[in-house]
């Protein structure tokens, strides 16, 4: 093709180089047709067409593509990476501005920049990976401007600082850092780490809840993880590996049942018990230990109501939040006393005289029997269970009082049966 592409070009009375035409050639995919249009269109403007002007003109004719994060990051942190354009640099960075800066910042460690030349003591790449940790650190910042408060103005600035600032300082010549490590990048490891840290809070928050709601504790979420995490495993995990099997299923039922916590509970101390380099907190405890154990627990849960915060039932409430219920089990006093005054009041606003004089016995007779009741959640369940039925039961003859008694009163009302009605 190249060759036939030389005879049109001298019967043309063109001088073109040969390997401007094999390069002209190779870009069209043996589309001759495509090849002539740009030997014609360069033609127009010089009779001499050289190498460079062929390149110049297919670069400048060369149709978008899409490109994947992978090839992108390539291209930005790859020897040649110094240089491309600032336009080509933010196109690249542009391509996938979700995933290009997270491929990058998972990879950026493992290139050996080629600007820092003789580097014996490895001191000149660690002030440029610091300098890139840092314009990370800021993208990191501009990029929560614009998810969080929509500051889509910012996009461009965000893609600066979080891919090109440490493209340009880190770009050169990719190496392993751990023996047995493959030398290509990697996927951006954050949306896992992300996904996993989503899932430990809702486990943790479930937790925290069933020990509230057992009156055993009243710790906040952020003391239960950092220092109660590791006496509630050993309370859990030691007897089963001391003590025969019998003594210790029974034993660990017991702590169970009295701080109110599930199997369920259990795995989730367990998997946030694991660390790397340690070992499994379940190691050496024997499988028909652990098989007693769930027999003996579901076994206790046939007989007995699941102690858990979402269980109870508050009066004037259909359902209530879980931070409410657990705010609520609290045994501060002030606690109870703002949570209990906050249901009356949103009582008040959607119900009759008569109903705000019920809802308010009921609310102060809720925060009396809490108070009094014993440390076992099971009880705490039992008698706010017994205080809704009752309530429930009590609610058709007071309406039938409070009707009466307001139509004798205020006369303007009706009977009982029309005032429930009205209501």
């Amino acid at each position: 093709m190249a060759k036939r592409l030389m005879q049109v070009a001298k019967s043309e009375g063109l001088e073109v180089n040969e390997i401007a035409l094999e390069e002209l050639a190779e870009r069209a995919n043996g589309d001759i047709r495509m090849a002539l249009n740009q030997l014609q269109y360069i033609s127009l403007s010089m009779s001499v067409i050289k190498y460079d002007d062929i390149r110049k003109r297919l670069l400048s004719s060369a149709k978008d593509e899409d490109i994947s994060p992978f090839t992108a990051v390539d291209k930005l942190l790859g020897f040649n990476g110094g240089k491309l354009r600032m336009d080509e640099r933010i196109d690249l960075s542009m391509s996938d501005p979700d995933l290009v800066p997270l491929i990058l910042q998972e990879n950026y460690i493992n290139y050996r920049p080629s600007s820092i030349g003789k580097d014996e003591n490895g001191l000149k790449r660690m002030n440029l990976i610091a300098r890139a940790s840092e314009s990370i650190g800021d993208g990191d910042i501009i990029n929560v401007q614009i998810r969080r408060y929509r500051q889509w103005q910012l996009f461009q600035t965000g893609s600066f600082a979080s891919c090109i600032i440490p493209a340009a300082l880190m770009h050169g010549q990719r190496e392993t850092l751990e023996q047995g490590e493959r030398n290509f990048n990697r996927f951006g490891g954050w949306l896992g780490k992300n996904s996993t840290m989503g899932k430990n809070f809702r486990l943790l928050e479930n937790l925290h809840v069933h020990l509230l709601s057992s009156r055993e504790s009243n710790l906040g979420r952020g003391t239960l993880r950092l220092q109660y995490l590791t006496p509630l495993l050993q309370r859990l995990t030691d007897p089963l590996r001391e003590l025969p099997k019998d003594e210790a299923v029974k034993k660990v039922v017991e702590f169970m049942n009295v701080y109110s916590i599930s199997q369920e509970d259990v795995d989730t101390i367990v998997e946030l018990s694991k660390f790397q380099g340690h070992k499994n907190p379940l190691e050496g405890i024997a499988p028909a230990v652990k098989a007693a154990l769930t027999k003996a627990y579901n076994e206790g849960c046939k007989s007995r109501m699941v102690k858990a915060a979402d269980l109870v039932t508050i009066p004037g409430m259909k359902k209530a939040p879980k931070r409410l219920i657990a705010a609520i089990l609290e045994p501060a006093d002030d606690v109870l006393g703002e949570e209990n005054g906050e249901i009356v009041a949103k009582n008040e606003e959607s119900s009759s005289d008569t109903e705000d004089l019920e809802d308010t016995v009921n609310g102060e007779k809720l925060q009396t029997e809490l108070q009094s009741l014993n440390s076992e959640g099971i009880q705490v369940e039992v008698e706010l269970k017994g205080t809704g039925n009752k309530s429930a039961k009590r609610t058709p003859a007071g309406r039938e009082r409070g009707g009466a008694g307001s139509s004798e009163k205020k006369g303007g009302r009706g009977s009982g049966a029309g005032a429930k009605r009205k209501r």
